[in-house]
């Protein structure tokens, strides 16, 4: 019966996007999961942006987005520094070493996108994207 449950299926789905991902990454070589591409994609896209403001883009909590940060930052594909603003306040910024990998990833991360989508029309990629906000939009309120 939980198979015909439409919460199940939208997690199962997100499940079998995040575990395809993470295999098509791991057979390129690339030692970061799809949950740290994520983050990196955001500070990559935001330049100068701070731990909350990520958890709140990816739906995140603080704990999961600052094990995330101090990996990345470890592994020297971001920056940590005092914003100038508020020295109080940390803002992350890519890296040369995170330019790198995210111009190398992107291609794959198209990839892993079109193999999951190859299927979808057009209308029904719209239909979908339009009951995903609604959902969405039902639980925000």
């Amino acid at each position: 019966m939980i198979n015909n449950n439409l919460y199940f299926q939208i997690e199962l789905t997100a499940r079998r996007i995040r575990q395809y991902g993470q295999n098509v990454l791991k057979s390129h070589g690339v030692d970061i999961t799809i949950e740290q591409w994520l983050v990196l994609n955001v500070v990559n896209e935001n330049k100068a942006i701070s731990q909350i403001s990520i958890g709140e883009k990816l739906a995140k909590d603080k704990p999961t987005i600052s094990r995330m940060v101090n990996h990345l930052e470890k592994k020297e594909f971001i920056v940590k520094a005092s914003s100038d603003s508020d020295y109080r306040k940390v803002e992350l910024s890519i890296s040369k070493k995170g330019e790198k990998l995210i111009n190398n990833l992107f291609p794959i991360i198209e990839k892993i996108r079109l193999t999951g989508l190859s299927k979808i029309s057009a209308e029904e990629n719209k239909s979908i994207k339009t009951i995903l906000n609604k959902i969405q939009k039902n639980l925000n309120d």
